[in-house]
């Protein structure tokens, strides 16, 4: 199974990629950002634990006046945004159960035999969980454009305050750097859906396995059944081969 990493700056397009991917070649696609905000739902631990800690510093994080009301996301991003120690505290909370999920995703379809799963991961780089992926695809735009973009998304946002966030993230041109892939999304939408089609047509053909190869799909076929049968397996597999894909990545 191909995992193919997308990440980019913010407001650079990353949704509509992976939506035209999912929609046109029906690739699944793992969605970092909703699953973060399903894990702080109220009812999780990490909800629990993230009132616990916040709602002194913040008293508008949910609605008093209701029982496990939901955060008030806003509120919170603007506060760990300007409180780096705060947001390490947020991270330690919601990181685990997000890796979590993630890899659980991860074995779910690969038992399923997707040939290909796209791993939507804003902070890719920053967070380190690019050594799960087997290639890595970058979406840019030139500044202006990301900053446009970001205010007409975030009209509750200063000038000043979008292009803090711009700047708060890894610069594009790094990301560019450590990816395999890029796509740059100046132009149309008609004109990226076109860059996609022949990054597609280009890349994801030749990094696919062929699964109709005589013995080798017979035995496939028989190990993806006995998986299924015992998940512990399934678990251990999957273990083996995102360690041994990191070991050949470190001595690459």
């Amino acid at each position: 199974m191909l995992i193919l990493g997308l990440t980019g700056g913010i407001a650079t397009g990353k949704s509509t990629v992976s939506r035209f991917l999912s929609d046109q070649y029906h690739i699944p696609v793992i969605d970092a950002d909703k699953i973060a905000r399903e894990v702080v739902e109220p009812g999780t631990s990490a909800y629990q634990t993230i009132v616990e800690h916040f709602k002194p510093l913040i008293p508008e994080l949910t609605d008093s006046l209701k029982e496990d009301a939901p955060l008030n996301r806003a509120a919170l991003g603007a506060y760990v945004f300007t409180h780096k120690e705060d947001l390490k505290k947020l991270n330690s909370i919601t990181h685990p159960a997000i890796r979590k999920k993630i890899l659980y995703l991860l074995l779910k379809n690969y038992l399923s035999k997707e040939p290909v799963v796209i791993l939507d991961i804003p902070l890719l780089f920053e967070s380190g969980m690019d050594w799960l992926c087997s290639r890595t695809l970058t979406i840019s735009c030139d500044p202006k454009h990301q900053l446009n973009r970001l205010l007409e998304r975030n009209k509750e946002l200063s000038e000043t305050q979008a292009t803090d966030r711009i700047n708060s993230q890894m610069q594009l041109a790094e990301k560019i750097k450590l990816s395999d892939y890029s796509i740059a999304n100046d132009g149309s939408l008609e004109d990226l859906n076109r860059k996609l089609d022949e990054f597609v047509h280009q890349n994801l053909p030749a990094l696919k396995v062929n699964q109709n190869c005589g013995w080798s799909y017979t035995i496939s076929r028989c190990w993806n059944c006995f998986q299924v049968m015992f998940p512990p397996f399934a678990i251990i597999g999957a273990v083996c081969a995102l360690a041994r894909k990191k070991f050949n990545k470190s001595y690459a």
